[in-house]
């Protein structure tokens, strides 16, 4: 079983690593900010799709992953809407005042 260390390892390192692609596409093309993001979402596409028919075909992996489209969208979109609407809440112009420093 993965320990939670392990996920946020992992997450850190992901995060790190398409951020630096990120800037460096932004950087190197010039392209508008949600250019960049459209073509991050479909690389990750790409990603899914390419893991997705290695563990459909016979003798694929043994990790037990069924891949099933509908609902792995929607897991991904849930998972990029929660970190979008964390990251709003977190807008210290939209927060309450709680005391005066």
């Amino acid at each position: 079983m993965q320990s939670d260390t392990d996920s946020e390892s992992a997450s850190v390192e992901m995060h790190r690593s398409i951020m630096i692609a990120f800037c460096d596409v932004l950087r190197t093309t010039q392209l508008p900010p949600m250019t960049v993001m459209s073509l991050a979402a479909s690389a990750l596409g790409a990603v899914y799709k390419e893991v997705a028919d290695q563990h459909r075909c016979d003798g694929g992996c043994t990790c037990g992953w069924k891949p099933n489209l509908r609902a792995d969208v929607a897991a991904l979109q849930a998972a990029l809407a929660s970190k979008i609407q964390a990251a709003a809440s977190a807008d210290l112009r939209v927060m309450q005042a709680v005391g005066r420093a």
